[in-house]
């Protein structure tokens, strides 16, 4: 008697469970769909609106890179939010879960990618902040590194030197030290120093220096000048300052300082090295 009641009872709960998990897939297939489905109009409708900001922005004059950047940043934290969402709806994952995941992933991954976390910060500070652009001219004194600016990624920006050497500095390296910016609107000051004796010809050697800066016509502007800067230890440093296009500089400085040297020599006006005079005063005679 026991196993005859046993038996109809049995199979009605196998019914039931078959029934209850048919039921269960059935609404898993269907919402998995309704999220695949959401999830393309979603990209369709992302893409619509990223390329409506990006045509905004460019109306704007907004710098290339810094246009990319945010519109990836813009993208994928769209889709990591929407893929968070989906996975939380089919319950693949308990919401409470997917919180502590996230939290004690975000501790581990703060701690072991620190030094990437503080380059993508910096980043983004380049990015917002813009103290400098694509195509700008840098001076990174902790790095001792100049030259061009050629691209402002995520992680790293990369420098082109005078010496045509392609330098990858770590953008926390930028944003947590001093950066000269020497574009100055696509030109750059030029200033050059140079010693003459005390008792040279002061006025002959402005004259000489006069006609350098004038016959250079890569050095242009309102503000050539030539001039007495420093009465130093040995020697009267005279100035020329001028200013020249920012790819221009390093070839006209050169050009001008070895001008100076043949005509101070055609003209007998001395270049003085550093010198010190001695006074030795005699011992007092023995008594």
């Amino acid at each position: 008697m026991r196993s005859t009641a046993f038996a109809p009872q049995s199979i009605e709960d196998l019914w039931d469970l078959i029934a209850d998990k048919c039921v269960g897939a059935v609404g898993f297939i269907i919402k998995a769909a309704v999220c695949i489905a959401l999830f393309y109009i979603l990209t369709k409708v992302m893409g619509w609106l990223l390329g409506g900001i990006k045509r905004r922005l460019e109306t704007k004059v907004v710098d290339p890179t810094a246009l990319g950047f945010v519109l990836n940043l813009i993208k994928y934290s769209i889709l990591i939010f929407a893929v968070v969402t989906m996975v939380i709806q089919l319950k693949i994952v308990e919401a409470a879960s997917v919180a502590a995941l996230i939290a004690s992933a975000g501790v581990g991954v703060s701690l072991a990618l620190q030094g990437v976390l503080s380059n993508f910060a910096g980043g983004i500070l380049l990015m917002v902040l813009r103290p400098f652009k694509k195509g700008d001219y840098i001076f990174v004194q902790s790095q001792n590194v100049e030259g061009t600016v050629e691209e402002i990624q995520m992680y790293y920006t990369t420098i082109r030197t005078i010496n045509n050497e392609r330098v990858r500095i770590p953008n926390s390296a930028l944003t947590n030290n001093s950066v000269v910016n020497r574009m100055g609107g696509g030109k750059r000051v030029l200033l050059i120093h140079v010693g003459v004796r005390y008792d040279s010809d002061i006025k002959k050697a402005k004259e000489v220096l006069r006609q350098i800066l004038d016959e250079e016509k890569r050095i242009t502007g309102d503000a050539k000048n030539v001039f007495v800067d420093e009465l130093s230890d040995s020697s009267v440093k005279l100035g020329i300052l001028g200013q020249v296009k920012t790819s221009d500089f390093n070839p006209v400085k050169r050009a001008v300082n070895e001008r100076i040297l043949e005509r101070f020599r055609e003209e007998g006006i001395e270049i003085p090295y550093n010198q010190l005079d001695v006074h030795i005063l005699g011992k007092d005679k023995e008594k």
